[in-house]
């Protein structure tokens, strides 16, 4: 420890220096220069890690405050297309059914003349004519929805009146799409992994003794890729864009097993079936659904009502399908 007397000598002596405000004015000369030195390498720092951003991940849309490839997928926002590496990114439809076996039905039970086994059956083949019209992979790459037209009753002017519409599709009534899920092979194929299904089952007794009354409410997600990649580099390097469609179905379904009179024994009857398609070019009818991706939504022009396709609080409306843009798909 230094002496008191000494260091209050010294204070004194350094005060009385001629030459101590000089040495002042030099330190703080050099303090100021370590300070811009500091500032100005972490200056060329910051360019070198834009420049290497501009060139490592390419141009970006003006829409992608960042691009794509330097971020994970899973950390992309909402706005930015999905990819077959994601396909269901973002979509609440991710944790949904991806086919007819996680399709529960409701517990049979006895229904006017009808056992519970017989309405367990009705209920069966009701399962089978929305997967056969919506998720049979044969019939989503374009196939014709045979297993499903077999289903209903010959007799019925309904079942002659879809084979008519898949034969010759067109405006004003003929669409297809009413009734049955189909991409056109040459555009598009459903990514892997891209499908799913949510929805419900219901039963009552019908109008007529021994008939059933199936109501089959259910939603279906697809992820679609395109069949011809583009030549333009889509949103990562090593992955392609899909386009995402909703397709709400309602349907009511009538089914009597043997012994009913005018109707065929273990057949269905489509009484009545209604469907929203969430991203689709409405103004194309040749019994395929044509969805939107992302750079032709943002130009194309859609004078059809924005909904949300998840919803399903609210009944569609009866008539011709309706054309919708989704919020959300």
């Amino acid at each position: 420890m230094s002496d008191p007397v000494d260091f209050i000598t010294r204070l004194r002596a350094e005060a009385q220096d001629p030459n101590r405000e000089k040495a002042f004015l030099a330190d703080r000369r050099r303090r100021r220069r370590r300070r811009a030195s500091v500032g100005a390498v972490a200056a060329l720092a910051l360019a070198g890690l834009a420049t290497w951003l501009v060139t490592s991940t390419g141009t970006r849309p003006a829409d992608e405050p960042y691009a794509a490839a330097a971020l994970e997928e899973e950390l992309w926002p909402d706005a930015w297309p999905a990819t077959t590496n994601l396909p269901l990114r973002g979509s609440p439809a991710r944790a949904w059914a991806t086919g007819a076996e996680d399709l529960p039905l409701p517990a049979p039970a006895a229904v006017g003349s009808l056992s519970p086994q017989q309405v367990g059956e009705g209920l069966r083949r009701a399962r089978e004519f929305v997967v056969a019209a919506n998720l049979d992979p044969a019939v989503l790459r374009g196939g014709q929805p045979t297993a499903a037209l077999e289903l209903l009753d010959p007799q019925e002017p309904v079942r002659a009146r879809l084979a008519e519409h898949l034969r010759s599709p067109g405006l004003p009534d003929g669409d297809p799409t009413e009734m049955f899920t189909r991409f056109d092979p040459a555009e598009l194929t459903v990514a892997d992994k891209g499908v799913r299904v949510r929805g419900r089952m219901s039963f009552a007794a019908g109008s007529v003794p021994g008939q059933l009354r199936i109501r089959a409410d259910y939603t279906f997600v697809y992820a679609v890729r395109r069949a011809e990649p583009l030549s333009e580099p889509g949103p990562a390097h090593d992955t392609e864009e899909v386009a995402r469609v909703v397709v709400p179905r309602q349907l009511v379904l009538l089914y009597a097993p043997a012994g009913s009179a005018g109707v065929t024994a273990g057949k269905l009857i489509a009484a009545d079936y209604r469907r929203q398609l969430g991203n689709h070019d409405c103004g194309t009818v040749d019994g395929f659904v044509h969805p939107y991706f992302s750079k032709e939504a943002k130009t194309a022009d859609r004078p059809w009502p924005v909904i949300d396709p998840y919803d399903e609080s609210t009944e569609i409306p009866a008539g011709p399908p309706r054309c919708t843009v989704p919020s959300r798909t």
